[in-house]
């Protein structure tokens, strides 16, 4: 497996972490659903992925978390947001590329930043882009 960096600012922080982890514990009822009900099953399912090598699984887990991430600081009062353009951005390019290899090929994640990190598989990224069959190859 690959990880990919993609850092897209560098710029401080609005909401520091630990400071944005505590409004959400006091003000979002979806954090508190999440640890109690998502959580437990995600973190087997993730777990199982990993030992059975089945990336897709793992690709899939790891972008919902990230999502739910996210949704819980928007569910945060007031809300916190981490991401920026170019980080939505990165998430519909990964999109699009997972919809056209017909599979989960790169996943993504965001923390608590607008910076990227990208998996994909060594046999992935290291395709020929050069093939006139688009279909064929995913170029990471």
């Amino acid at each position: 497996m690959r990880a990919v960096v993609l850092v897209v600012s560098d710029k401080e922080k609005d909401t520091a972490s630990t400071y944005g982890m505590e409004t959400s514990k006091n003000t979002s009822p979806l954090l508190k659903f999440r640890a109690e009900t998502v959580v437990p099953s995600r973190l087997q399912q993730i777990e199982e992925a990993i030992l059975n090598k089945d990336f897709e699984t793992f690709g899939r887990i790891t972008m919902q978390d990230s999502n739910e991430f996210h949704a819980i600081c928007l569910d945060t009062y007031p809300p916190i947001f981490y991401m920026n353009d170019v980080s939505k951005a990165i998430i519909r390019l990964l999109s699009v590329v997972n919809e056209n290899a017909g599979r989960v090929v790169a996943a993504y994640t965001f923390d608590a930043g607008p910076n990227a990190v990208i998996y994909t598989l060594e046999k992935v990224s290291s395709r020929n882009c050069n093939s006139n069959n688009s279909n064929s190859n995913v170029c990471l």
